[in-house]
């Protein structure tokens, strides 16, 4: 059985999504799981769906429960336990995740927490990660009495349960996040990102445009179109951040002073073209634009200048873009999709 199928046998609830509708730390979380799990071979990580962060492998799910704990206190199985009225405790919730899926597909289930756990007298504090399988006896079966009274089972498995203390900053987790995306792109490219902050941006637009989508996805890979992010996408993204000998700007420069244009009409096309090259960095729109672009004149034109190729990207592609972009805005953007591509960037 696949994963897709083990995956619709959990029940899924969007009622976090449709409550706050914002971007909350467990979705920061969630962005710099996505860079530990960067040297795997591929992974999607879907937002707020099934669960607050699920990762989902070919052959296998990671569902993570993100609970913040404002006082400097452990985090203490009584309150994972506790059963809100017309709901069920945190800990129910977590196990349902593993226990109502296949067999076949390996399921792991883990609470992160900013907070050690404690059962007991004394708080877990030598390790970061820990399987509910793995404490001792006594606390075994505290955990395995609670769910089996909430749930009314009689046998309860712990095994791949877990639960994660975080050192990440959950209460203000920004400056944390924006280290981790820095750190992890110098490892990843073997460079330093170009505009970091811009990056930082683009990465939690997206992902909070993904948590936020509140319908429900009518099959598995329409519910990775809208609330989850790839490995292959994540990693475009960063490709767009790096230092490159790109001296296209220039050329387009040079290309709009060589017209036989007005002095006014130059300098409107020249601030058109200061807010398409600012605006590349973080607009989705123009990221697709650029390759649609890129691909038409590759496949479709013939040795033609380049006004003639501006001319059949304006019949093709003209009236597709957002209203706030105008037509010299579209012009010089037209301009430096071809200048890259004359320059070899798209091969």
């Amino acid at each position: 059985m696949g994963i897709a199928n083990a995956y619709n046998k959990i029940p899924h609830n969007l009622s976090g999504s449709m409550s706050k509708n914002r971007f909350r730390q467990e979705l920061f979380w969630g962005v710099s799981r996505m860079f530990d799990l960067f040297e795997r071979e591929d992974f999607c990580v879907i937002f707020d769906y099934k669960c607050d962060v699920e990762v989902h492998f070919s052959d296998a799910i990671e569902f993570y429960q993100i609970k913040t704990h404002k006082i400097q206190a452990p985090y203490k199985f009584s309150a994972l336990k506790k059963i809100p009225k017309n709901s069920q405790s945190i800990i129910a919730k977590l196990f349902i995740m593993k226990d109502e899926s296949s067999l076949e597909t390996p399921i792991k289930c883990a609470l992160v927490s900013n907070a050690f756990f404690q059962i007991g007298k004394s708080a877990i504090s030598d390790v970061e990660t820990f399987c509910f399988s793995d404490l001792d006896e006594t606390s075994q079966k505290k955990i395995k009495k609670a769910l089996q009274d909430e749930l009314q089972r009689s046998e309860v498995d712990l095994s791949e349960v877990y639960y994660i203390y975080t050192s990440m900053n959950l209460i203000d987790p920004q400056n944390d996040l924006k280290g981790k995306i820095t750190g992890s792109f110098e490892k990843i490219k073997g460079c330093e990102p170009v505009k970091p902050n811009a990056l930082y941006r683009l990465i939690v637009d997206t992902v909070q445009e993904r948590a936020c989508y509140e319908l429900s996805a009518y099959d598995y890979t329409e519910l990775v179109k809208r609330k989850g992010m790839t490995k292959n996408e994540l990693n475009d993204m960063l490709d767009r951040y790096i230092e490159t000998s790109d001296d296209s700007v220039s050329q387009v420069v040079a290309y709009i002073e060589q017209q036989t244009l007005s002095i006014r009409d130059k300098k409107k096309l020249r601030a058109s073209l200061g807010k398409i090259v600012e605006l590349e960095y973080t607009s989705l729109e123009l990221q697709r634009k650029e390759r649609e672009l890129s691909a038409y004149i590759e496949k479709e034109t013939e040795d033609h200048t380049t006004e003639a190729i501006v001319d059949l990207l304006i019949e093709r592609f003209g009236t597709s873009f957002s209203i706030e972009y105008s037509d010299q805005d579209k012009y010089c953007f037209y301009l430096l999709v071809i200048k890259r591509w004359e320059s070899g960037k798209y091969e």
